[in-house]
């Protein structure tokens, strides 16, 4: 299935060759953007309100004024995704702030870019589902959120990157991030949760990390199964020895972790809470791609 790429600039989805970005924007040369990552389902996009606004957030955050209303987003993503010809899609959106000279100063550029990318979706493969992940709790931690907020969904990625490779380094698909002080974050690109007892705990945002979409709907989901959830301080120990755990991200779901630190969790497979919320979740998907609303609008 063809990938499709918006542009402001051309103002229509274009052939991945043709979407061209000078090489003095400021998201190419500096990371100086926001970005959302989401899915369709049924070709409708999930949680898109929820996207939108922390779309917004993030910008409000870098002081990045998204010259863009919600209307010209909504059209954007609909348009490339029907460009595109796929039943679904993975989509991004991203604002960077433009073109300027070579400087930091961010008051140099005054016309923001946005950009949506949307290729065939392509979910892990339903055995990695079933086996569950092999995961590693890195020595890379989050930056300092007197640097940069951790809240906040932006272009600079590397942090990411480097707790990703060092994963890799040892053999693990993903990464697990600690704060500053030694506290479970969040993972390379997800949130982590974790049951102990039967009920959920997942790292609090005082911590120091995104407040994942897909986390917000998760711990809607385990309302409606009475499950307990709570956000909690977490450290890497107490994560080592529970009962289960699971990351979450807008494209995987709810994906389980049956290895950490080259240990078994829990029993070595995945476990009956974080089974339950996997069946409620893709419950919800599939409601959403009948034409059913969104669950934290």
């Amino acid at each position: 299935m063809p990938t499709k790429v918006y542009l402001s600039t051309a103002g229509r989805p274009l052939d991945p060759a043709e979407a061209t970005v000078s090489v003095f924007d400021r998201g190419f040369l500096y990371g100086d953007s926001v970005y959302e990552t989401l899915r369709t389902a049924g070709g409708r996009p999930v949680e898109m309100t929820r996207h939108l606004d922390r779309l917004h957030r993030s910008a409000l955050g870098i002081g990045l004024e998204i010259p863009f209303d919600e209307a010209t987003l909504r059209a954007a993503v609909a348009e490339t995704h029907a460009a595109s010809g796929n039943p679904d899609s993975y989509v991004r959106m991203i604002v960077t702030r433009g073109t300027g000279p070579l400087m930091l100063d961010p008051r140099v550029s005054t016309s923001p870019l946005l950009v949506v990318v949307v290729q065939a979706l392509q979910l892990p493969a339903p055995e990695l589902y079933a086996a569950g992940l092999s995961v590693r709790i890195v020595d890379v931690h989050k930056i300092s959120a007197r640097s940069l907020d951790p809240s906040l969904k932006t272009g600079n990625y590397l942090n990411s990157i480097q707790a990703l490779r060092q994963a890799a380094d040892s053999q693990a698909s993903d990464a697990i991030m600690c704060s500053p002080q030694g506290q479970v974050a969040e993972g390379a690109t997800s949130n982590v949760f974790m049951v102990r007892g039967g009920a959920l705990l997942t790292p609090s945002l005082a911590t120091g990390l995104l407040e994942g979409i897909t986390r917000a709907l998760v711990i809607r989901v385990a309302a409606e199964l009475g499950i307990t959830c709570s956000e909690a301080i977490i450290w890497p120990d107490e994560l080592r020895a529970a009962d289960e755990v699971f990351l979450t991200s807008s494209v995987r779901g709810p994906m389980p972790v049956t290895t950490l630190d080259g240990l078994p969790v829990g029993a070595g497979g995945v476990g009956a809470v974080t089974r339950r919320i996997m069946i409620r979740y893709q419950a919800y998907i599939d409601a959403v791609a009948a034409g059913g609303p969104e669950l934290l609008a």
